[in-house]
Order: C-alpha cells, then structure tokens, then sequence
C-alpha cells in the first residue's frame, strides 16, 4: 500500500513524501516538490521496495549521535534563527539527559512510558530565568506554552528518526498538548507610551519603529539600509521565514531618515549598536524598569508588546483582521484573530 503526503517548510514550500507499507513496515521517501512528479515516483518507489525492501537496523543509533544529526540536518535545511536553534539544542539535551539516567541511550529504545514520565516531570518543572527573580527568588512552574513547544521539537526530532529508519514510531506521538486559555494580550496605553519614550534615551527611535511598523524584536535588530525601499518596509522575516513587505508613515520615515544618512553600505545595519547581545538585553531593561516587577510578571512585558500594542491600534482603526494578517506577516488568520477581542466597542457598533 503506498500513499503521498505533505510537509511545508518555513519558506512555504509544500514538499511531497511517499508512504510505503510492506510486511507490516512502513517506508518513507522524500519525492518532490509537485504532485504530478511525486506520484509516478511513488509507483517506482514501491515497485524498488517489493523487489528489494532494504535492511533495517533498529535499536542501535545514540541518541546523542541521532541528535548531532538531527540539528545538523535543520541547521543546513531550514531556514531557523539562532536563538530557536539553541532552544531545540537545549531541550533534546535535557530529555537526553533524562534517558541516559533512565538507563535508555539508544533511540530505538525510548518507549511510550519514558515519554510520558517525561512531560509529566516537564509539567511539574519550575522556570529560573523570570524577571528579576534573583531579588525575591520567583520560580513559577512552566507555562503550558512552553511545555507545549518542548513536545513539539521532541516530536520532530522522533519523527526525523523515523524518517532516518532507525525506528518505526515516535514515542511522543500519543501525549496531547497542554490547552493553552486564550486571554487578552495585554498592550501599552497612551500614558504608558509616553512614559516609556521618555525614558527611552538611546533606545527611543528602537522603540518607535517597533511601535509604528508592529515588526518582531529580533526583525528589528537586522534591519539595514537594503531593507527600506521607498515608502515600504521589505525584509525576509527570523521566525517563519515568510517575505514581509508593508508600507511605512511618514512619521516613521522621517524618524529613520538620520539613520539611512549615516548608512554607507546597502548592508550597514541601522541599529548597529544593537548587536550585542548585552546591548539588547539593556533594551528590553531600559523599557521594562518603567513598570513595577510584579507588573512586568503578570503581563508578560518585553519588546513583544509593542507588537501587541501596534495590532491594537490598527483594529481600533477599524482595519480589516485580514489586512492586519499581512502587516503583521501571520501565516495563519487563526494567529490574527486572537487580538480581534482588543475591537473598541465604538468600532464594533460601526459595523452593525
């Protein structure tokens, strides 16, 4: 029995995958990008596989090897920022870790139950980076969120070695993520604002072009002369990899003038103080120390809520959720519409 399925890479590129199942096995193959050509791959595939189905050895790759593999492989394939990439290093160190003392260093020999012990200890673990908590020792439990996306990178990397045919199913696949209750992202008001820019000193226009263009953080930090093409904004963007293109103000424009004048390249970044990592975390501390720490805790507050604020002002615009999908790059309509609570009830009288 054969079958095609899909994948979709961060770029977008839908790639095609045969699915062949011989004597209870199943074997997989990266075919094509269209589906016209995959198919008559499938039909050769499995024609190979019926008169010489290959030798399977399971049970005997580490899985310290298969995860020098796997971050190989991503790092050379996709498209991934830094930060994430080390996120995914972290995470599958710290289930390594958790086998290892479980007695468990081959792939092939993680069973369901280690991965179900495993997100339950996940589920009861504590963060110890939060704001500020070297002062007062807050140590909250991890956010359903974060638990979720740890299942996610353990669940790619089981299935990468299933698609490598060290094994033949992910251990992971039965445990269901968390629920995540969906609240109102919380935003900056006008006295807020205000208070922020003037306190801002050096990090001000930052905080403006964050706030008038609604750009990730980390989008913000690249940002060079090459990516301000007349009244629009075009870059390719860190976290999904998807093309970005919106049109700025002119308070924006007028804003960024002093720094593309001071550009001599095309590649001189417009932020060039910004690229140290210490510069950035005294960004991000410059804007929080405004707030009381509890304050900074409950809402969340980073340079994330800049973005917040912008999707905010633009619906109290009265701009449409599907225009607001393309300013702020979303891939999915579902992402935009959890800001479509933030609607002034004067807005939303407007349209009945």
């Amino acid at each position: 029995m054969a079958s095609l399925f899909t994948l979709i890479t961060s770029d977008g590129t839908t790639t095609y995958y045969g699915s062949v199942y011989i004597d209870g096995k199943r074997y997989r193959k990266k075919l094509s990008t269209t589906k016209s050509t995959a198919q008559k791959m499938l039909t050769q595939y499995e024609r190979e596989l019926a008169i010489n189905p290959p030798l399977i050895i399971h049970n005997e790759i580490p899985l310290v090897q298969a995860k020098l593999k796997f971050l190989k492989d991503i790092e050379l394939t996709s498209n991934i920022h830094k930060k994430y990439f080390d996120v995914i290093k972290s995470n599958l160190t710290l289930f390594i870790t958790f086998c290892i003392s479980h007695d468990v260093a081959d792939v092939g020999n993680v069973a369901v139950e280690h991965a179900k012990e495993y997100f339950h200890l996940r589920c009861k673990s504590r963060a110890y980076n939060k704001y500020q908590s070297n002062i007062d020792d807050y140590i909250p439990k991890l956010t359903p969120k974060t638990i979720n996306s740890e299942l996610s990178i353990l669940k790619r990397f089981f299935n990468y070695c299933i698609d490598m045919q060290w094994i033949e199913s992910n251990p992971f696949r039965l445990i269901k993520a968390l629920k995540i209750p969906i609240k109102e992202r919380y935003f900056f008001s006008d006295n807020e604002l205000n208070m922020i820019l003037e306190n801002a000193g050096k990090y001000k226009v930052f905080y403006e072009v964050l706030l008038h263009t609604g750009i990730r953080p980390t989008d913000c930090y690249k940002l060079a002369k090459k990516h301000l093409q007349g009244r629009y904004l075009t870059l390719r963007m860190n976290k999904t990899g998807g093309r970005l293109s919106i049109p700025l103000s002119n308070y924006i424009i007028s804003t960024l003038e002093a720094l593309i004048k001071c550009c001599e390249a095309d590649e001189t970044l417009l932020f060039e103080a910004f690229k140290s990592d210490r510069q950035k975390k005294n960004c991000v501390k410059t804007m929080q120390a405004n707030f009381t720490k509890d304050f900074v805790r409950k809402n969340n507050i980073n340079l994330h809520t800049f973005r917040h604020t912008y999707a905010h002002n633009m619906l109290n615009k009265g701009v449409p959720k599907e225009v607001l999908q393309t300013l702020l790059g979303h891939r999915s309509i579902k992402t935009t519409e959890i800001y479509a609570n933030w609607v002034r009830k004067e807005e939303l009288e407007r349209w009945v």
